[in-house]
C-alpha cells in the first residue's frame, strides 16, 4: 500500500502512477467493510500532490474493472470504474479519538492524515468505494427475475404473471364498513 511522507512532497508538487494488484487491495478492503464487489483488473491510479505549509491537495484519477452483481436479474457483470477526484488534506490535530470535536464547514470538505503520511492507497480504495453503484444494474432493459417462480424473464417468459397480481391487502376490499 503506497503512502508518501509530507517531508518528500517538493515545493513544486509530485506527480505519481502507480498500479494495484487485485489480492492486497481486496484483502485491505475486507478489513473494515464487508465488499460485494470483486476487482476483474488492477487498480490504475494517477495522482498530483501539492502541499501549502501542512495542508495537501491531492488531485488525481483511477481507474479498473469491477465485477458487480445485478439487483434485478442476479447475474454478475463487468462495470468499468473511471473516477477523477481532488481532496484537501490536513494534519489530524492531536488529541486522539477520544474526545468529541465539533467539525467546521472546512473540516466537513476535507480529509486528514496521521504522522505526516499520505496513504495514497487508502484514498484510491475510498474512490472505488464511492463509485459503485448503490443498486447496480446490468443493463437498463434488463428485466429481472420473476416474483413467482424465479424465472430470468431476460432469456423467457413465464406463465405464472399472466394469471394476474393479487396483493395481501385485496382481502380489504370485501370489508363492510358501517358509516
Amino acid at each position: 500500500m503506497l503512502t508518501v511522507k509530507l517531508d518528500e512532497i517538493p515545493n513544486e508538487g509530485l506527480n505519481l502512477t502507480w498500479t494495484e494488484e487485485r489480492a492486497p487491495l481486496l484483502a485491505y478492503l475486507e478489513t473494515f467493510s464487508q465488499i460485494d464487489f470483486d476487482l476483474e483488473t488492477p487498480l490504475q491510479s494517477n495522482v498530483g500532490i501539492s502541499k501549502v505549509g501542512q495542508t495537501v491537495l491531492v488531485k488525481g484519477k483511477v481507474q479498473t474493472n469491477l465485477r458487480l452483481q445485478c439487483v434485478r436479474c442476479l447475474k454478475e457483470f463487468s462495470y468499468p470504474l473511471s473516477s477523477t477526484f481532488e481532496l484537501i488534506l490536513h494534519p489530524l490535530k492531536g488529541g486522539g479519538l477520544g474526545e468529541e470535536t465539533e467539525l467546521s464547514e472546512e473540516d466537513l470538505e476535507s480529509g486528514f492524515f496521521e504522522e505526516g503520511e499520505i496513504p495514497l492507497s487508502e484514498i484510491a480504495c475510498e474512490q472505488i468505494l464511492l463509485e459503485i453503484p448503490y443498486q447496480p444494474i446490468c443493463d437498463e432493459g434488463c428485466k429481472g427475475l420473476c416474483p413467482v417462480c424465479g424465472t430470468d424473464l431476460n432469456l423467457s417468459s413465464c406463465e405464472c404473471g399472466k394469471g394476474g397480481f393479487e396483493s395481501g391487502f385485496s382481502a380489504l376490499r370485501k370489508l363492510k364498513l358501517d358509516s
